[in-house]
């Protein structure tokens, strides 16, 4: 045998069974090592939307495709192939669009996706505008969980064509329009991007998980727990640190293990339609708590409510949160933000401020109102310099709580960034957050963590006769931030001439405070319901004050498009007998869209004024404005004080008739161009 091995044969043969020995090895490590770099990237299925204004045209189809394309695009997402969904309908023989929501469950589980897309084609209008004609759709998009099928993620959104000339077809416009809100709605899921995470470990119903509050993931979030393509539980963050966060199950069917992904649940807003003012959209409150328990927690006490599931406070404190331009002060473009703290938001004593957040300034507020008041403006030309504004902004300490028992840390003032100024003309998105403060003896352990002591020693000054010297020593503060003083050295005695002992000094300060020590908390972030675009009042051009006109009039005014601002503006010009425009006294004349600077003329020959007015003589004066809104902005303009009527107006001229009023017209209608989007 030891021939052989040395042998040519033997060495040979001995070099192909330590190869074929250590091969398999080396291919597991390269696959392993090749798997490793291949990232896969979350799977969706787009299905055909729904068509609710005219079922049965190809607009639903061509909403699907469009927003399938737009998905592909962010290269966030695999998107399914539209032929494989196809496929798998016809295998499946179910309805395109599918018709109820197993049916949409039964089409994802076919073609293997986590998650799948339903949308819908609420409406759609062509319209008549200045320069040609431009269409305006509403649309709302659901992404499902397929393992829960429950939503997490989505948009409500409108979009607006580009201003065509008149003889472009509907359908082009319609389609254009499609695909402006399907841009649109990709951004807002983007916005909405819900956090995702891991298992690590779980101790009874109490889970840790691998993300945390630098991921999204906040206190009071509603969750789903999975694993693979099945649910095995419902849960809610109860504890957030900047990297990991203890989320709490319920509804466990398989149970929970290290491994299983966790994910957030969003409510999409609804458009509601109204056969006047056209179709707008409503806010969903995301909220862990039915509305049916607020009373309750009154009754058990806010801090119960608040923080003695361990949440830090983080439950929403605050509802109906809305943006709306406005000029403040009647002549500088603003943006007037409000919102009404609802019973999870406790008295005015315990609400230190208001944070506001503007989407294009991700890590530091733009504002901060006190806990007095319930608005915030954000104006054109009023930015903040680096290291000027004072906001509360801090991460969860040991305990879990966003929350810090020292007030001059508790406010950053050491900030370096600037915060830039509004523009007119572009669309922003608010937040609001509240800062509010508790006694730290009403948190459930009296406050966390830490000890404080504090001890006093008086030493008697010697007299300069016989005395003795006095000598005393305090007793030990009390645990808390700030130790309790020591109690005074007792008075030595009386020499001749000797004096009393001094007074013993101050504790030490502990790491946390005493029962009336206040702690300051962060909740969440609430988001307003739409955008809000600051634009400039429209100002009047012709006809000039107190002019006096004929039958057929163009009326002009100055654009309200900012400097680089493309918007698409809604005007609309009405006539009053009365200055303040009163209800009962006025007539909107003419309403259309606009994305042009410069002057902005009405559509057509003109107004002719007298038919709306064919008792007024040349003596009576007739008083004319115009208002303006961006169309993509939820709800809109602040609401005029007299009409009601969301629009920014400028200031009325008047004018006068000339000649022989016309006869009335036999019908009339005050109102006119209802119905827009």
């Amino acid at each position: 045998m030891r021939r052989f091995i040395t042998s040519l044969p033997g060495k040979v043969i001995g070099q192909v069974v330590i190869t074929a020995l250590i091969l398999p090895s080396i291919t597991l490590a390269l696959f392993a090592r090749a798997s490793a770099q291949i990232a896969t990237l979350p799977s969706w299925a787009v299905t055909e939307f729904v068509n609710r204004k005219s079922p049965g045209t190809t607009f639903g189809l061509k909403a699907s495709e469009v927003f399938a394309s737009e998905l592909g695009k962010t290269g966030d997402i695999d998107v399914v192939a539209a032929d494989s969904v196809k496929r798998a309908i016809e295998n499946l023989g179910i309805a395109t669009p599918p018709d109820s929501l197993v049916n949409l469950l039964r089409l994802a589980q076919e073609v293997h996706c986590t998650s799948i897309v339903r949308g819908e084609l609420v409406d759609y209008k062509v319209l008549q505008v200045a320069g040609g004609r431009q269409a305006a759709v509403a649309m709302k998009i659901e992404v499902f969980d397929v393992a829960s099928g429950l939503t997490v993620n989505g948009a409500a959104v409108r979009g607006v064509s580009s201003i065509r000339a008149g003889s472009v077809t509907d359908d082009t416009l319609i389609n254009d329009a499609i695909g402006q809100a399907a841009g649109t709605s990709i951004r807002q899921i983007q916005m909405h991007k819900l956090p995702v995470g891991t298992v690590l470990n779980t101790q009874a119903n109490k889970v840790l998980i691998n993300k945390g509050a630098r991921a999204g993931f906040a206190a009071g979030q509603e969750l789903i727990v999975s694993r693979g393509r099945d649910q095995v539980a419902t849960a809610k963050v109860v504890e957030v640190e900047p990297d990991s966060a203890y989320i709490f199950a319920s509804n466990v069917d398989r149970g929970i293990k290290p491994g299983d992904k966790v994910r957030v649940v969003y409510k999409v807003p609804d458009i509601e339609m109204d056969p006047n003012a056209g179709t707008h959209i409503r806010s969903v409150r995301n909220t862990a708590f039915p509305s049916g328990l607020v009373s309750v927690a009154l009754v058990l006490g806010l801090v119960a409510a608040l923080v003695g599931a361990g949440n830090g406070g983080s439950q929403d404190t605050v509802s109906n949160v809305e943006a709306r331009p406005l000029m403040y002060l009647n002549s500088v473009p603003a943006v007037l933000i409000t919102w009404s703290p609802n019973a999870f938001a406790g008295g005015t004593s315990q609400r230190a401020a208001w944070q506001i957040w503007r989407h294009d300034v991700l890590d530091t507020p733009v504002g901060v109102a006190s806990g007095l008041v319930q608005d915030y403006v954000d104006q054109v030309g009023t930015g903040t310099a680096a290291g000027v504004l004072q906001y509360a902004q801090f991460t969860a300490n040991q305990a879990g709580y966003n929350q810090v028992c020292n007030y001059s840390s508790a406010w950053d003032t050491t900030n370096t960034n600037a915060i830039p100024s509004i523009v007119v003309g572009t669309q922003y998105m608010y937040q609001v957050q509240e800062v509010y403060d508790l006694l730290s003896i009403d948190l459930p352990n009296g406050g966390t963590g830490g000890s404080g002591s504090g001890s006093g020693t008086g030493t008697g000054t010697t007299g300069t006769g016989t005395g003795t010297t006095g000598t005393g020593t305090g007793s030990t503060g009390s645990t808390g931030t700030t130790g309790s003083t020591g109690t005074t050295g007792s008075t030595g005695s009386t020499g001749s001439t000797g004096s009393t002992g001094s007074t013993g000094s101050t504790g030490s300060t502990g790491s946390t405070g005493s029962g009336g020590q206040l702690c300051y908390f962060l909740t969440s972030k609430v988001t307003a319901i739409g955008l809000a675009t600051p634009i400039n009042v429209p100002t009047p051009v012709s006809p000039a004050e107190g002019q006096s006109l004929g039958q057929a009039t163009p009326f002009s005014w100055s654009s309200v498009q900012g400097p680089t601002s493309k918007i698409s503006c809604e005007y609309v010009l009405e006539l009053s007998t009365s200055l303040t425009f009163n209800r009962g006294t006025y007539v909107q004349v003419a309403r259309f869209s606009n994305n042009l600077a410069g002057t902005v003329t009405t559509p057509g020959a003109g107004i002719n004024p007298l038919s709306f007015f064919p008792n007024a003589t040349s003596v009576t004066p007739i008083y004319w404005r115009v208002g303006a809104r961006n169309l993509a902005d939820v709800p809109g303009p602040a609401k005029d004080s007299l009409t009601g009527e969301r629009y920014i107006f400028c200031p009325p001229r008047s004018f006068k008739f000339t000649g022989t009023p016309p006869p009335p017209p036999k019908t009339h209608h005050r109102h006119i161009g209802k119905g827009g989007i």
